[in-house]
């Protein structure tokens, strides 16, 4: 039997792949075409001037922001390729926060914005389950946010307050500003202190927040029996007196 030739339709469909895989290939190696454009989940890894991680807790909620400036070429190829960017940091903050996370952390709201003028891109969304209550006692876990770093707030002597903790340094030799903004306190949030006390351990933050108390109801004081018919009265009695004297 004589072997079937291959159809001219999957000929050109395979040869404009190969095509295609090619120019990208060499874009990416000239620096004209980003890899994460063309690879999902793949991160800038050049051209990073600066971070700033802000992460400010409201009840049980952790609203997480990180600021990333960037030099002119490498911004210039995330402004061309926005929505490629976006997905890619959310996808990479996503399944950092799956694999160090300890209690099923998930985040919410994830987006990305882009600041032209300066040149930076803010990764907002609020991170859920990192945080534990009972009885107004408060225990948080920030390993998702510290290990990725290789970050310890012990280890790498993270600054104390009564609001929270910071962090100046470099990171793979980029300059990193981290702040964790804390329930205020009475007094800091010191390593090893224990509850009621604000404290900290190497990945973990525990703080207490009074219960309210259910407001108390006022019941009005019931009036005595018969005290509306004694002002009635006395009423009936005033206006006789008036139109006797009125006679």
């Amino acid at each position: 039997m004589s072997e079937k030739a291959p159809k001219p339709k999957l000929k050109s469909t395979i040869a404009i792949a190969l095509a295609a895989i090619c120019v990208s290939i060499m874009l990416i190696g000239i620096g004209i075409l980003p890899l994460w454009a063309v690879q999902p989940g793949v991160v800038p890894e050049t051209g990073l001037l600066e971070n700033y991680i802000t992460v400010e807790v409201e009840g049980t909620v952790i609203h997480y922001q990180k600021q990333s400036f960037w030099n002119e070429g490498e911004f210039s190829a995330i402004w061309e390729n926005k929505e490629e960017f976006k997905n890619a940091v959310i996808k990479d903050f996503t399944e950092k926060l799956s694999e160090y996370g300890e209690r099923g952390e998930y985040a919410v709201g994830a987006d990305v914005e882009f600041d032209e003028m300066k040149k930076a891109t803010v990764l907002k969304c609020d991170v859920h389950n990192a945080i534990r209550e009972s009885d107004g006692e408060y225990y948080a876990t920030f390993k998702w946010l510290l290990v990725p770093f290789g970050l310890d707030f012990i280890d790498d002597n993270f600054e104390e307050s009564k609001e929270g903790l910071s962090w100046e340094g470099e990171v793979d030799g980029i300059p990193t500003n981290i702040l964790i903004k804390l329930p205020s306190q009475e007094s800091v949030y010191a390593a090893w202190e224990r509850l009621p006390s604000p404290g900290h351990c190497h990945g973990h933050v525990w703080w207490t927040m009074p219960v309210p108390l259910p407001s108390p109801v006022i019941t009005p004081a019931p009036t005595p029996p018969g005290f509306e018919a004694v002002f009635a009265i006395a009423g009936l009695l005033a206006v006789v007196y008036l139109l006797r004297k009125r006679e």
